[in-house]
């Protein structure tokens, strides 16, 4: 028995046991990087809409002739799980009126938009919108435009951009005159998470007015300011300016500038 039990361990000592092939007969946890566990991590599906509308209306009547056309549309591209999306939407009208006659003429435009986005990280919002005016009376008319856009970013860390801006014009002529205007403004701020940030805006404008003797008449302002904190210190400036022209001579002219 002895002689046996030597021989089996002798024989023990002396085998080599073959590695199992590939998974045969054997737990293998594979690495990460084999293809099962490498796959791409897709993102969340998306669900998208859309819709539009439009109408048109005509009058005529012995006064003259009226219409009117309108249409929307809008559209979103929201993901299933709520953590991204895009949203637009648009609107535009018209109204315009021909008097029998042909002496007066009337017509309005206008046009708006809206859009945002946001995901994890942040939110986007703008919007903008256009107005259009033109009036015909006889010899006298009148057509008037403005315009004006507006955006904002907000992050998940507290950090704020904003801005906004405005144009008008007009132009215009009646008996015995004729003339433009012109005025803008702007604003923006830009704020971080900790209360630091700056901010400023901006005015303009002009007028030119021409009589039927010649004379021109011409007037100007603008303005600024400006805003900047961070941590205990602050700073702030502005600027003032206005002029008016006479026949083409200055009359008057002044300005100031603080700090």
């Amino acid at each position: 028995m002895v002689l046996l039990i030597v021989g089996l361990v002798g024989l023990l000592q002396h085998t080599t046991f073959a590695r199992p092939n590939g998974y045969d007969g054997a737990v293998v946890f594979k690495p990460d990087d084999e293809e099962p566990h490498n796959l791409p991590i897709w993102a969340a599906g998306f669900e998208q809409s859309a819709a539009a509308n439009t109408g048109s209306q005509t009058i005529v009547s012995k006064e003259g002739v009226r219409q009117q056309t309108s249409g929307g549309s809008t559209s979103a591209n929201l993901a299933k799980d709520g953590s991204s999306g895009q949203l637009s939407a648009t609107n535009t009208q018209q109204q315009s009126f021909q008097s029998a006659d042909g002496q007066k003429f009337q017509s309005q435009n206008q046009a708006q938009g809206q859009s945002a986005a946001f995901d994890r990280n942040q939110q986007a919002l703008s919007n903008t919108n256009t107005n259009t005016n033109v009036e015909r009376d006889g010899q006298n008319v009148r057509e008037q435009t403005s315009g004006g856009a507006a955006s904002s970013l907000q992050s998940q860390t507290g950090a704020n951009l904003a801005s906004q801006a405005q144009t008008n014009s007009e132009s215009f002529k009646t008996a015995g005159q004729q003339g433009q205007r012109t005025s803008g403004s702007s604003q923006s701020q830009n704020i971080g998470k900790d209360g630091s940030g700056s901010a400023s805006n901006a005015n303009t404008g002009s007028e030119k007015i021409v009589l039927d003797d010649g004379t021109i008449i011409t007037k100007s302002f603008g303005s600024s300011s400006s805003f900047q904190t961070s941590g205990n210190t602050q700073a702030s400036a502005n600027a003032n300016s206005m002029s008016t022209l006479f026949g083409g001579l200055g009359v008057g002219a002044m300005g100031n500038r603080g700090k």
